[in-house]
């Protein structure tokens, strides 16, 4: 077979420890004069680093916006495109997790088919989710509750800073979840058929650093060990859209249904349907997908299920959809009678009959490179 890999962006990566120092000259090769901060309500408001960020840029602040929100309601990405047409910005500084970014890449997106190009991103990431490295994004219709992925390279952002100062004040849970979603990708994408050699190595790598550094970095001061963790994330996607036929195959798709449903956090929906798409995957594609990697999909996860069984508690209005993962083995498109059973009991206000067995199932057996993660 041949391969094909086109290169995407970002076109510049800057990472380390205080690298936030960085990015005024990194706006400045860009021309960049008039920044709209993006944030949500929790970094604005709970923190003092939003201020930071604004006293980085000096004169170059343009506003603040931070009603960015989870899942990326169709509404907040509206109030976004009018503040960057309120503050005349030429660039756009997104600081938060994938929520922001997501919103980001949709307001380039709008703003460009309105006719204002040559919008440029400058992202800096708080969480693990790993969204700057892709021109996709995903947006939630407020009524249907729905979500949809946008794909266009124009929504690419050109510019990341990593830097683990930043991710301070992240809550753990989030951090932790959102490190599991960056597994997810790295898995998901190992596991797809004819994948790219190059892309393979990456995400092989990633799901190595993420087993050696994730647990560690619960520490908000193990800093050396967050960035090992953002650049594992890096790893876990980077190439994504770039080589030809090659994506997610069903953990990823499932998690954006899940969390725009039942307003699961993102990384948290990893944690649910990560186990049974790997069973599924490693039962279908057999020797291809486990024996040749050393595994079998049933490693035991210490680094998001003994951590984080109250976090996956809290999901509970999911738990249904993946209580059995032997139905998503039935019904590997979208486990549709899971998700009809689970609709049907929250209207009834009833606790699906498989709910006991959530911890036992989801809490959690990750494939991570044919040993148990986290060990």
């Amino acid at each position: 077979m041949a391969y094909d890999f086109t290169i995407t962006g970002p076109d510049r990566i800057i990472s380390g420890i205080g690298a936030l120092q960085e990015l005024p000259g990194a706006m400045d090769a860009r021309g960049a004069k008039r920044a709209l901060i993006l944030t949500g309500n929790s970094l604005a408001t709970k923190t003092d680093l939003v201020s930071q960020v604004e006293a980085a840029l000096g004169s170059r602040h343009a506003g603040t916006f931070s009603g960015c929100a989870q899942h990326v309601p169709s509404g907040t990405v509206d109030a976004c495109q009018q503040a960057a047409l309120d503050a005349d910005a030429d660039s756009l500084v997104v600081f938060g997790g994938g929520s922001p970014i997501d919103t980001a890449k949709l307001v380039v997106k709008r703003l460009a088919e309105a006719g204002r190009t040559g919008v440029t991103q400058f992202v800096m990431p708080t969480t693990l989710s790993a969204g700057e490295f892709t021109y996709a994004a995903g947006i939630t219709d407020e009524t249907t509750r729905v979500k949809a992925v946008v794909v266009d390279p124009v929504m690419q952002p050109e510019v990341i800073v990593y830097d683990p100062e930043l991710t301070r004040p992240t809550p753990v849970d989030l951090w932790l979840t959102t490190g599991i979603k960056a597994l997810d990708h790295a898995v998901e994408g190992v596991w797809w058929p004819n994948g790219h050699p190059f892309t393979e190595t990456l995400r092989l790598g990633a799901i190595a650093d993420l087993r050696r550094h994730l647990e560690a970095s619960k520490d908000p001061d193990a800093l050396d060990d967050r960035l090992a963790c953002m650049h594992a994330a890096w790893k876990s996607i980077w190439g994504l859209l770039s080589a030809k036929n090659v994506g997610f195959r069903l953990s990823h798709p499932l998690g954006h249904q899940i969390g725009a449903r039942w307003d699961v956090p993102h990384g948290v929906t990893s944690c649910i349907s990560l186990p049974a798409a790997a069973r599924f995957l490693h039962g279908l594609l057999g020797r291809g997908a486990g024996e040749d990697r050393g595994g079998d999909g049933t490693g035991e996860s210490r680094g998001c299920g003994a951590g984080h069984r109250g976090v996956l508690r809290d999901a509970g209005r999911a738990q249904a959809a993946f209580a059995d993962h032997g139905e998503a083995r039935r019904d590997p498109a979208g486990c549709q009678g899971g998700f009809r059973r689970a609709e049907a009991s929250r209207r009834a206000g009833q606790r699906h009959r498989h709910a006991g067995s959530f911890d036992r199932i989801v809490g959690v057996r990750l494939v991570a490179a044919g040993q148990p993660f986290g060990k």
